[in-house]
């Protein structure tokens, strides 16, 4: 932001002739005490080159759209200095250029304007190698992807303690009063993804908000305050006021608002236009992560209360004595190991056992100790499985179509909480309750252990939704996919169905990837080994935390799982005998903070 000071003095006193910005939005995200939008207009000639039209481009005079990554070619550095090369995977889609291109128009009457992307980086290569450069090193290189030699020797850098006392008191300012923190959004980030649905359409891990941002405060400051969640508040710091509905939670530190970063946008991409407020008209150069004193003062209309409806998917957030969630410290599982094990034991029923020992049987474990809660299984289920995006109006109704979703409890007091996460998705149930009312029989079992849904057979009767104790169908209450752009539909997945309106919907534990390998090892005259298939959910996941495979496979993963002594099922006192189980959440406490608290 020191930087962008600097330049931002440059523009006002006239030192700045031609500015080229590419991959930024600073008048957008800039400092607010800048005016950043204010000093470009005082430079001659402007130009922006980026992905999308956002509030920088408009301001500029002209602006030139780039390439997409996947488009491109180029090379980076990774962090030990070593040179990968990258290369497209599409053709462009559009008429577009590279910032390679870009720059090189502008190195002058002797540069390399109108070379393409492709030529330019062979040619930087050719002068790094000098005369050693040769074809087959070329296409050696682009097929490992990176250049070895290239890696930098190892270096041992020394702690400068006073540069980062320095760093920490300026992000940990002492304030009077109210204070406020600037968080980047964990979806849409500084707002450099607003306009991605799927991001947007997120919940928030902690809040469940979507499709917008809030002040988050705890409830003794908002019963200081006097406001409830989605009240809309005045903020004010600085001088500066921007208003933005409350959110009341649990656990958050009191005498502070936390306001994320990334909404509020203005350019012209459609999806994140006028979503959520903007934090950074709030946010100055000197304090860009803590500051203060804020006040907060309740927005009036006519002397009423301004409300904003929240679009939140998950409203309720006490087990209330509930097992759905089981966690334990360390010490206590150290005491009794065994603490799940009655929600292992199998209920009495009046229905006949299946035999599932033979063939592939499908099974899951989410080990609850691992899992953050942030969603990237969630986006990857939605990404494969061609899931779509309702709006914020879709999930107001609580029409949401996540087939996976991840549920958020507070254990503790008020003041005190602490959140526990939890996915949630079918649990393919051997005794699935659903599949007992539907009178078109569209939900079946398998004989590989899953609850399958037959399109074409459901009528939307959605008897098998009011029957899931799991609550994990999602009902299909319109057409999302009539009218869709060209290159939203290059989006869907190929291998997935593209259900219409009227139908019932649900995880299928990737059913398409599980059919493709059991085809590859049939043709190959084998069975399917264990990690061959891999959900989307357990690709994306950061930690790990979710494993997939077949039980009846002695020596994989699943079972060495499925043999945790943490291992539970959810609502097992039902009998309805799921195929995913969880790991109970094992935490380590440190008892003198304990004490202290």
């Amino acid at each position: 932001s020191h930087d962008v000071a600097r330049l931002v003095d440059a523009m006002r006193s006239g030192q700045v002739q031609t500015l080229v910005m590419a991959g930024v939005n600073p008048v957008y995200d800039a400092p607010a005490d800048l005016d950043f939008g204010g000093a470009l207009k005082s430079v001659p000639h402007t130009a922006y080159m980026g992905l999308y039209e956002n509030e920088t481009a408009t301001a500029c005079q002209w602006f030139a759209p780039e390439s997409h990554y996947l488009e491109s070619w180029g090379d980076a550095r990774a962090y030990d200095g070593t040179i990968s090369l990258i290369q497209p995977l599409i053709a462009p889609l559009y008429d577009t250029r590279t910032i390679d291109e870009l720059l090189a128009v502008f190195a002058g009457p002797d540069g390399a304007g109108g070379t393409s992307a492709h030529s330019l980086l062979r040619e930087s290569w050719r002068d790094r190698a000098g005369g050693t450069f040769v074809e087959q090193r070329w296409e050696e290189t682009l097929g490992r992807g990176l250049s070895h030699e290239t890696q930098s020797a190892r270096v041992s850098p020394a702690l400068r303690w006073p540069a980062l006392a320095s760093l920490l008191s300026g992000i940990a300012r002492r304030t009077d009063g109210l204070e406020i923190a600037f968080q980047r959004d964990p979806r849409v980030y500084d707002g450099s993804f607003a306009n991605n649905a799927w991001l947007q359409e997120l919940p928030d891990p902690v809040t469940k908000v979507t499709w917008d941002n809030t002040a988050v405060m705890s409830p003794a400051t908002a019963a200081k305050l006097g406001v409830q969640s989605g009240d809309v508040v005045v903020l004010a710091l600085r001088g500066r006021e921007q208003r933005a509905p409350a959110f009341v939670l649990p656990g958050h530190a009191d005498e502070a608002v936390t306001l994320r970063l990334g909404y509020g946008r203005q350019g012209a991409e459609e999806v994140a236009r006028n979503v959520g407020v903007d934090a950074y008209v709030l946010r100055t150069h000197e304090a860009p992560y803590v500051d203060g004193p804020l006040k907060v003062e309740r927005a009036l209309s006519g002397g009423s209360p301004v409300r904003h409806e929240l679009a939140t998917t998950q409203m309720h957030w006490r087990l209330q004595g509930r097992d759905i969630v089981r966690q334990a410290t360390i010490d206590e599982y150290r005491r009794d190991p065994n603490f799940t094990s009655a929600q292992n034991s199998r209920q009495p029923s009046l229905y006949d056992r299946y035999d599932y020992s033979k063939g592939d049987q499908w099974a899951m474990t989410v080990d609850l100790s691992k899992c953050t809660g942030c969603g990237a299984c969630v986006v990857a289920c939605q990404a494969e499985n061609n899931i779509p995006v309702v709006g914020r109006d879709g999930v107001l109704k609580s029409r949401e179509m996540h087939w996976l979703r991840i549920d958020r409890y507070f254990t503790g007091e008020e003041n005190d909480a602490e959140a526990v996460m939890q996915p949630m998705l079918c649990q393919h149930c051997e005794k699935a309750p659903c599949e007992y009312v539907c009178p078109v029989n569209a939900t079946v079992h398998s004989k590989d252990g899953l609850n399958e849904m037959v399109y074409n057979r459901c009528v939307g009767t959605r008897f098998c939704s009011n029957n899931c104790p799991y609550k994990v169908r999602r009902f299909n209450w319109f057409d999302y996919n009539r009218e869709i752009a060209e290159t939203v539909e290059m989006v869907k997945n190929p291998d997935v169905t593209v259900r219409e309106r009227g139908v019932m919907e649900k995880c299928s534990f990737c059913v398409q990837r599980i059919r493709r390998a059991q085809i590859n090892a049939q043709v190959e005259g084998r069975g399917v080994k264990d990690g061959e298939v891999v959900t989307a959910c357990q690709q994306a996941c950061p930690t790990q935390a979710i494993i997939f495979g077949s039980y009846t496979d002695p020596d994989s993963n699943i079972v060495r799982s499925l043999l945790e002594e943490r291992t539970f099922a959810v609502l097992h006192e039902l009998g309805t005998e799921p195929r995913v189980r969880y790991l109970a959440r094992i935490t380590n406490p440190n008892p003198d903070m304990e004490e202290k608290a």
